[in-house]
């Protein structure tokens, strides 16, 4: 401990400048990163997305209208297929300070794009209905036209994608039903044929009769279970919509922003930072001192030094007896 706090209180500048540079370093770089700018735009779910698949509409009953569609957007954010045509669309690549192998390489210019865009379109709910689509970027103009981007592909693709599994229902219940009709029509036929072969009186109790009839209303049952579910499906598809404006609005259109976005709490975590550096560097040169003390304060630092043994130890003196004994080794010299 006296070791410690000796080299402590012997260079306390050379500290004080060692717990103090770290954090203003981390802020002065903070300072001179390019400024940010954000666009955001409000828009409102009309109701909650949802997935017409095999067992009708599948959505998250629990969430709001909001949360399933900013889910939804989420999601389709995390694929390179919706992403990448925004990207391109817009000037993005030239605000990202690429390296020009990166610009020259097709592969990875896409990946730098999707990881851009992935990461930083955040999409969050606000309320009931109302949630926001927003991104940030060093060029105002960019920031907007992302953001609009964003918003017109939700739009396109929104409604495909809902209504994809549907359609494929449809096309396999329309081959089933025109199966299922040819059954009955078959059916029909047979019972027709051997209706018309035969007296009348005798059909009542005839058992081949009966099963041909029996075929033919479960043709028939077949063919109506059928239609039932293509109904379904319509009814699904008619609630859900067929364009964007019956899944949502905007409220509020992606403007260029004017006004950079605060710094505050990037000056925050850059002094994190660097108060996290300082105090990990302040504790590497305390132990670095310490250990590079040869200093002896101990009866055992002495036995570390020498291997004779102490014979003699002095007590320890205070400030205030330290005169007294030089008076009277001096008054005995005289």
């Amino acid at each position: 401990m006296y070791r410690t706090l000796e080299v402590i209180f012997r260079k306390p500048l050379q500290l004080l400048i060692l717990i103090v540079l770290p954090p203003v370093l981390g802020v002065a770089i903070a300072y001179e990163l390019p400024r940010s700018y954000q666009s955001t735009a409000a828009l409102w779910a009309l109701h909650r997305y949802i997935v017409i698949g095999a067992t009708g509409p599948e959505s998250d009953l629990q969430s709001t209208p909001a949360q399933t569609q900013a889910i939804a957007l989420s999601e389709l954010l995390q694929t390179r297929a919706f992403v990448l045509p925004i990207a391109h669309e817009t000037n993005l690549a030239s605000t990202l300070n690429l390296s020009p192998s990166v610009l020259a390489n097709s592969e990875l210019l896409d990946d730098a794009l999707f990881t851009e865009l992935s990461q930083k379109v955040a999409v969050t709910p606000q309320g009931y209905n109302l949630f926001e689509v927003s991104y940030t970027n060093p060029d105002p103009q960019v920031a907007q036209q992302v953001v609009k981007g964003v918003i017109n592909s939700y739009a396109s693709q929104s409604i495909a994608i809902s209504n994809a599994e549907a359609q494929l229902l449809l096309a396999n219940y329309q081959a089933q039903l025109a199966d299922a009709q040819r059954n009955v029509d078959a059916a029909v036929s047979a019972e027709s044929r051997y209706a018309s072969s035969h007296p009348a009186d005798r059909l009542v109790n005839d058992p081949k009769f009966a099963l041909l009839d029996s075929q033919r209303l479960q043709a028939q049952a077949a063919v109506q279970t059928i239609q039932g579910e293509i109904t379904t499906v319509n009814q699904a598809i008619s609630v859900q919509g067929t364009s964007a404006d019956s899944l949502f609005q905007v409220i509020d259109e992606p403007v260029v922003p004017d006004r950079a976005v605060t710094r505050t709490k990037l000056y925050l975590i850059a002094g994190g930072i660097g108060l996290g550096v300082a105090i990990f560097a302040y504790a590497l040169y305390i132990v670095i001192l310490v250990r590079r003390n040869r200093a002896i304060y101990t009866p055992l630092d002495l036995e570390k030094v020498i291997s004779a043994p102490v014979v003699m130890q002095l007590p320890h003196l205070s400030a205030q007896t330290v005169p007294l004994l030089t008076a009277r080794s001096s008054r005995r010299g005289t």
